[in-house]
């Protein structure tokens, strides 16, 4: 083994450790009365496929990177904008009303994502490192602003949205590590070719899903 795989292994473990760390210590604090709260946030990517599907892409995309050091980079980038989306996004809500509102009515955020995501898919390993830094400030913004646009804005949105923020994160590191096990499996060719069939899909599903929620309102009644 190689020392920058060994590099990499540990950031994979140290990632998952403080990730699981984190959900464990919100778990055992939350009150009685919000963990209901709680076990919404951690379960959002569950339950909103197009997110779920944007979030592993993002941790494909992040497989590839082979240098820990700018994999640690590129994390904390994701990580310092969707702290941003989280704690400062609140005044684009409360701010532009109708914005918010095309952004609620259609799947604006969780398609830009997956497109995204798609389009970094098919490029060239090498040449994808160049977007990572741009892809993770995209990704923690519309993570952060999903979260958003998700919770309840009250009291309670501050345990709502530090759960779903650790659930996101939690879906990207076992992305990671599930694609750095089909690495291993597959030849390098393989594994390429089927991340452009991926970026393809996830291009086209977007599309699709933005299209379907675009179409009923187009539609008027006679």
């Amino acid at each position: 083994m190689t020392r920058s795989r060994r590099g990499l292994y540990a950031v994979y473990i140290i990632a998952a450790i403080i990730v699981c760390s984190l959900a464990a210590g919100l778990w055992l604090s939350v009150p009685e009365d919000i963990a209901d709260y709680v076990n919404n946030g951690l379960m959002l990517p569950v339950f909103r496929y197009g997110l779920l599907f944007a979030l592993i892409a993002y941790g494909v995309i992040l497989s590839g990177e082979r240098n820990p050091v700018l994999l640690v980079a590129n994390f904390a980038v994701f990580a310092s904008t969707l702290w941003f989306g989280l704690q400062r996004a609140e005044y684009i809500v409360v701010t532009y009303e109708s914005f918010v509102d095309l952004i609620i009515r259609f799947p604006v955020v969780t398609t830009a994502m997956g497109m995204i995501a798609g389009i970094a898919l098919l490029f060239p390993v090498r040449a994808r490192r160049w977007l990572l830094p741009i892809v993770s400030a995209c990704y923690g913004l519309g993570l952060g602003l999903f979260v958003l646009l998700e919770s309840p804005l009250d009291y309670y949105y501050d345990w709502f949205a530090f759960s779903g923020g650790l659930s996101g994160m939690a879906v990207i590191i076992a992305s990671i590590a599930l694609a750095n096990g089909v690495q291993q499996i597959c030849t390098r060719s393989s594994f390429a070719i089927a991340e452009r069939i991926f970026g393809s899909w996830l291009i086209a599903a977007s599309l699709l899903l933005a299209a379907l929620a675009i179409a009923p309102q187009l539609i008027r009644p006679t």
